[in-house]
């Protein structure tokens, strides 16, 4: 799968139109229903890097159509969530697309919301994906996003037993990276976890015992 997207990556870079070619934001937009991947793709270029809502508004109304899956992740990729009303139903309808890579992407932006109580419920359902990769992208973009919410959710991909171990793993090593009390209560919980990884993060974070006081 990553072997495709750095081919189709340079297939449609190599040739077509640049985004700089466009002469204003309705030129683009008209692009958007061009019948080549690449003039679609040069669109997506000009209209992302606007980040204004009117641009932002055009890609979300093309994303349904777009059927290119590379290209939908491009509109994704560039999106704003956390400043964007557009944005964000843009991320929350990639967050439902067929193509695992779409989702991924859909999940990195959107863990801009952790704390807001839609994008949660997004992101557990992310966080419980059947793609280890729209797992993983889950855990790794909410562990810059340290908080309650986020621990709440990777915690979940951790209690999952039907998780895959690598999931499980970086769950567990994001969770003792957060350093915060919400992390840990999701952590401690794992102390015999049969994995020795797992397990070892756990102790990492469990609380010293407090040493007796010394009798004078």
């Amino acid at each position: 799968m990553t072997k495709y997207w750095f081919l189709m990556a340079a297939l449609l870079l190599g040739a077509g139109p640049c985004a700089a070619q466009f002469k204003d934001g309705a030129a683009a937009k008209a692009a958007l229903g061009g019948k080549t991947a690449k003039e679609r793709l040069a669109a997506i270029q000009y209209l992302g890097a606007q980040r204004s809502e009117d641009a932002t508004a055009a890609l979300t109304a093309h994303f349904s159509s777009e059927k290119d899956a590379y290209l939908r992740v491009q509109i994704v990729d560039g999106l704003n969530v956390a400043g964007s009303t557009w944005a964000y139903v843009c991320a929350e309808k990639a967050a439902a697309d067929a193509n695992p890579a779409v989702r991924q992407a859909a999940a990195m932006v959107l863990a801009q919301k952790s704390g807001d109580k839609a994008a949660d419920k997004i992101l557990k359902a992310l966080a419980a994906d059947a793609a280890e990769p729209v797992r993983l992208a889950v855990v790794g973009s909410l562990t810059s996003q340290p908080g309650p919410s986020s621990a709440e959710i990777i915690g979940g991909v951790l209690a999952d037993r039907k998780a895959t171990l690598k999931a499980r793993r970086a769950a567990a090593g994001a969770l003792a990276g957060m350093k915060i009390p919400a992390a840990d209560e999701q952590l401690l919980r794992h102390l015999s976890d049969a994995d020795p990884q797992i397990k070892a993060a756990a102790v990492s974070r469990r609380p010293s015992k407090k040493k007796p006081a010394k009798k004078e």
